[in-house]
């Protein structure tokens, strides 16, 4: 028997043979009706979650509102005051230490700038002389473990805070 089409009309033949339904049925209206579904049950969920979600919201509200709103503890006129003392605080503690810090501060911006000038006016910087941060195989390349030029950039820094120490240099 001849297979058939779902469009084709059927046909009737002779010696009493009786036309047959089609073996193969067209999937195209099939996936129509579920991509309905689909969608359907995507609104069904979104809906629920949005039901489940307001109802979490009321039973709770006093807290969620706590959370993402601010709540006002102390006014303006006290925060600056209290601003202001702990801000004069900080400072008359900070100026009473800056003979410490503030040499060390320097020591260590000096340091810094020193081995940056050292380090960009190399050869190849990072390479030709490595610096001690450099991969060993740089070291081994140049046949020395630590150069002097990186020794005298962390000496200017050391003796930068020496000196503002020794001269008691502060705010």
């Amino acid at each position: 028997m001849p297979s058939q089409k779902i469009t084709e009309r059927p046909t009737y033949r002779s010696n009493n043979e009786i036309f047959g339904t089609p073996r193969k049925r067209d999937v195209r209206n099939i996936d129509m009706y579920a991509l309905s579904e689909t969608k359907l049950a995507m609104y069904g969920l979104i809906f629920s979650l949005a039901i489940i979600t307001v109802k979490l919201y009321y039973s709770n509200r006093t807290y969620v509102e706590g959370l993402i709103f601010e709540q006002q503890l102390i006014s303006l006129e006290q925060a600056t005051e209290e601003g202001q003392v702990v801000f004069k605080n900080i400072w008359v503690h900070s100026i009473k230490y800056s003979k410490y810090w503030l040499p060390a501060l320097c020591g260590l911006l000096t340091t810094y700038f020193t081995w940056l000038l050292v380090y960009l006016d190399s050869d190849v910087p990072g390479v030709q002389p490595p610096s001690p941060l450099s991969p060993t195989k740089y070291k081994l390349r140049s046949g020395h473990s630590f150069h002097l030029n990186y020794v005298f950039a962390l000496l200017v820094g050391v003796l930068v805070s020496i000196y503002m120490l020794w001269k008691e240099m502060s705010l």
